[in-house]
């Protein structure tokens, strides 16, 4: 019980560091009203929850959009299924250009076990990706691919067979039984290559702000440069990259010269191994060492500044290219 406690009251500090944000950034209104109303959902205030959410419904365009998904979520946990429907219902008579409403909907039903509705949604979300977002779907961290993967998992789950919009699925990177992908992250932070499937779960095991020109100074084959501002930056347009495709979680494991050191001395491994740095990684995950991203707006950057992470990394006017 304490555990879920906690948990609770962690999203609901996070509700309210996003409500005191909304002053701040004004612009940003409509999708700060999303991320705390689905934050007040998680921290069980429901009503707080709908508040914020059919706020947002009144801004309008794709936000507006999504937050009737937020709200239909909400109610459905209620169990007021008809006024949830009724928000679906009212989004389709909307019909928003934009497929993301729509993909949101279709995972929103097929988390319900309502296939065949998840199906329609996923089918419309589709029909509204431009020839351009069409073009990239044989990339696995397009959005094209992850909607069109949405729509193929349902289409298994309901026993039918491919059609045209399904995409030939390439062979796996290095995810294991459980959907998760790890990556060793040094200074290299391009795409990772070889995937057409989203993991469930991505971990990247990277060295922070500080830890760089030390690892470089052990390990220059390791670390072949000490731009940290240039590494921490490209790391953060590639997370963002990995969350606009779809990924649902990116865990971030901060690793010092001073662990990979003691950890290849105590088991007798060679820390230029990239084995060595997963197992290393995978006993820093054990004790719980991992940092979700992106953190709240208020909370110390993953990067391992001393600033906030809305002040740092999560600046909404940061540059990232």
């Amino acid at each position: 019980m304490p555990p879920v406690t906690t948990s609770l009251a962690r999203h609901a500090e996070f509700a309210r560091q996003l409500e005191s944000d909304l002053e701040e950034y004004p612009d940003e209104r409509g999708e700060i009203l999303l991320e705390a109303g689905d934050a007040w959902h998680r921290a069980g205030h429901p009503q707080r929850a709908i508040e914020l959410l059919t706020e947002a419904v009144a801004l309008g365009g794709e936000d507006g959009g999504n937050a009737r998904v937020g709200l239909a979520e909400v109610l459905f946990d209620l169990g007021q299924d008809e006024e949830a429907r009724a928000q679906l219902d009212a989004l389709r008579a909307t019909r928003p250009s934009s497929p993301v409403p729509w993909h949101m909907a279709a995972e929103l039903l097929e988390h319900r076990g309502e296939l065949d509705q998840a199906l329609t949604w996923f089918t419309a979300a589709v029909s509204r990706l431009s020839d351009e977002e069409m073009a990239t779907r044989h990339h696995w961290l397009s959005y094209a691919n992850s909607l069109l993967a949405g729509r193929r998992r349902v289409r298994r789950a309901l026993g039918q067979p491919a059609d045209d919009l399904d995409v030939a699925e390439m062979n796996p990177f290095t995810a294991d039984l459980d959907g998760v992908l790890s990556t060793d992250t040094q200074q290299e932070t391009g795409p990772l290559p070889g995937r057409t499937r989203l993991p469930r779960e991505v971990r990247i095991l990277f060295w922070p702000r500080d830890e760089i020109p030390r690892a470089h100074q052990r390990w220059p084959q390791l670390v072949q440069h000490t731009d940290s501002e240039a590494i921490i930056r490209d790391r953060e347009a590639d997370n963002r990259a990995l969350s606009d495709a779809g990924t649902p979680r990116i865990s971030m494991v901060p690793l010092t010269v001073a662990r990979l050191t003691e950890f290849a001395t105590r088991t007798g491994a060679d820390p230029a191994d990239e084995s060595t740095r997963h197992e290393c990684m995978a006993e820093i995950l054990g004790e719980g060492g991992a940092i979700t991203w992106p953190p709240a707006r208020n909370a110390p950057c993953w990067c391992g500044s001393t600033a906030k992470y809305k002040k740092c990394c999560g600046r909404p006017n940061q540059a990232y290219t």
